[in-house]
């Protein structure tokens, strides 16, 4: 597929490999995305023509469990460190990094991993410990799994995930492409998915079959960002962006005051009438300028 341009798999000392996407300006400056949930690498495509207007080089990969990525234990930390041998095997040196809603914990830990070469971090719609920020629905169907991983069986939390993604998957992923994207965002307002055309709906369609081979990485995620964070974000001392929308009912401005009352060096935004996806696709530009110039300040 054409998404599929400037993808590679690369492998890791131990033996692991993890699918990698570059795109944008080959000689910019390199930002690393970190995809939502469920998504992986190629949701950065939806990013590729702000990266080549920003002279950016946009570099993305599925995290463990997602389309060929290796699986390993659900952790915060350990995907930062990831993202340190990625950027190392593309000779990369000095970079920013930006996370996307489920993303977003790992931008962070990305920052955490290496505060000499990750210059700045970006954080779009970027989750928070949700159980910790707002009071929780008591008939969320997560509650009860992550239950389990506060009892110590992550096993347990993971063969429920695992389960509750297949339910949530399996059908809408044997409909067509077009008919498979108009469910993913059945219920989401109109006004939030304007960016949403025709190829945009392409490029989302191609990344979740990709992505969703199996649940592991869907199931990984939120136990590693729903649990305890195995990360402390008072501890990140590089600047820090955290873009929210107004009106996202999915991750709200909520999660970005709490980071922001942690993160010493921090700048809250608030898109005003903004939702999730508006938030995230139709402010590529400015976020890659803003990351960009970060890197070359330094």
């Amino acid at each position: 597929m054409a998404d599929e341009a400037g993808s590679r798999l690369v492998n890791l000392p131990d033996d692991r490999a993890l699918q990698v996407w570059e795109g944008g300006n080959p000689n910019g400056v390199p930002i690393v995305f970190h995809h939502g949930t469920p998504s992986g690498r190629l949701q950065a495509v939806h990013g590729a023509d702000a990266a080549r207007r920003q002279n950016v080089r946009l570099v993305s990969f599925n995290r463990p469990g997602y389309g060929r990525s290796t699986d390993t234990a659900p952790s915060l930390a350990s995907v930062g460190l990831d993202t340190l041998l990625v950027t190392e095997a593309l000779g990369i040196d000095a970079f920013a990094v930006l996370g996307a809603s489920g993303g977003g914990p790992y931008a962070l830990a990305t920052g955490l991993a290496d505060q000499g070469r990750v210059r700045a971090v970006g954080i779009v719609a970027g989750i928070g410990p949700w159980r910790l920020i707002e009071p929780p629905d008591i008939e969320d169907p997560d509650l009860p799994l992550l239950a389990l991983t506060d009892t110590g069986d992550v096993s347990g939390a993971l063969k429920g995930f695992r389960a509750q993604g297949g339910i949530a998957y399996n059908r809408m992923l044997r409909l067509s492409d077009e008919a498979m994207v108009e469910e993913f965002f059945r219920g989401a307002p109109t006004a939030d998915t304007r960016w949403l055309d025709a190829e945009a709906k392409r490029r989302w369609a191609a990344d979740l079959r990709d992505a969703l081979q199996s649940y592991d990485g869907y199931a990984r995620d939120n136990v590693a960002w729903g649990g305890h964070w195995d990360i402390d974000p008072t501890r990140l001392g590089v600047p820090t962006w955290l873009w929210y929308g107004e009106l996202d009912r999915m991750v709200p401005p909520a999660h970005g005051h709490w980071l922001a009352v942690r993160i010493p060096d921090s700048t809250v935004v608030i898109r005003s009438s903004k939702g999730h996806g508006s938030t995230i696709f139709e402010y590529w530009d400015d976020m890659l300028a803003t990351m960009r110039d970060q890197v070359l300040r330094q």
